[in-house]
């Protein structure tokens, strides 16, 4: 399996703009503005769930919106939509039509949508009803933290145990292994929900030593021999802004877990 050390995320996902959609755990803020900040042209940013109100640090212009037809009266390059909510610290989602109108006639580049939560947690199963990704959506990253393998399935780390325990064939404080985080990954159940015929790019986060590294290729490895939906893995430490391995499908044999 080949592998490459692109410079950064958008060089790693083959992505020049678009709709991109968000979903899993372990990293979704943090990849939507790591995207943001490599895009050269305009970008919108949002979700299709509440979240946590977004690190103005990050954006230029936070626009919360209260009627159905966003609108549309900045150039800033960077703009947050949210819809209103009473929860303190929180913002609200917009609806799938919402942010269609933002991307026909908002002029932006790429557009990146939170369609999930995981309540701060690394892994998650998604419910019945999750996600929310829009049909117009291009691009699907399913995000997990490679933290995971090695720790017991419990509230600490995963969002939906219960869900995730008949997902992985795991039993609540069962140990994590490359082989579980691969079927996770490679799930319609899990990862693949939802993503209909959208291109999709797992990423494997949190990867930030060599150990965790040499399972989070296992884990790869057997996610890619276990479906053909997607045709490559990133792992990456987006906290340091940095990809860490990309791996492609089109040399399966000739990869080691280093």
């Amino acid at each position: 399996m080949q592998t490459t050390r692109p410079n950064n995320l958008l060089s790693a996902l083959d992505l020049s703009g678009g709709v991109v959609s968000l979903v899993g755990a372990g990293g979704k803020k943090t990849t939507m503005y790591e995207l943001a900040s490599l895009f050269d042209g305009r970008v919108a940013l949002t979700s299709t769930s509440h979240m946590f109100r977004y690190d103005e640090t990050k954006v230029d212009l936070v626009t919360i919106d209260r009627n159905s037809t966003p609108e549309f009266n900045s150039d800033a390059r960077v703009v947050a939509y949210a819809g209103p909510t009473e929860t303190r610290n929180r913002v609200g989602g917009l609806m799938p039509s919402q942010i269609e109108t933002i991307w026909r006639k908002g002029k932006y580049g790429l557009v990146v949508i939170k369609a999930d939560g995981a309540r701060s947690r690394m892994i998650k199963a998604p419910a019945e009803h999750e996600p929310l990704i829009p049909d117009f959506t291009q691009l699907v990253l399913p995000l997990t933290s490679g933290l995971v393998i090695g720790q017991p399935l419990t509230s600490l780390i995963a969002h939906r145990v219960d869900l995730l325990a008949q997902t992985l064939d795991l039993a609540v404080g069962d140990m994590i292994r490359p082989l579980h985080l691969a079927k996770l990954i490679a799930s319609p159940k899990g990862s693949l929900r939802g993503t209909k015929n959208m291109r999709v790019v797992p990423v494997i986060n949190m990867v930030d030593d060599a150990r965790i590294k040499a399972t989070c290729t296992e884990a790869a490895i057997i996610a890619l021999s276990l479906t053909d939906r997607f045709d490559r893995i990133v792992l990456a430490e987006l906290r340091h802004s940095k990809v860490v391995k990309v791996i492609n499908r089109d040399q399966l044999n000739k990869l080691t877990f280093a």
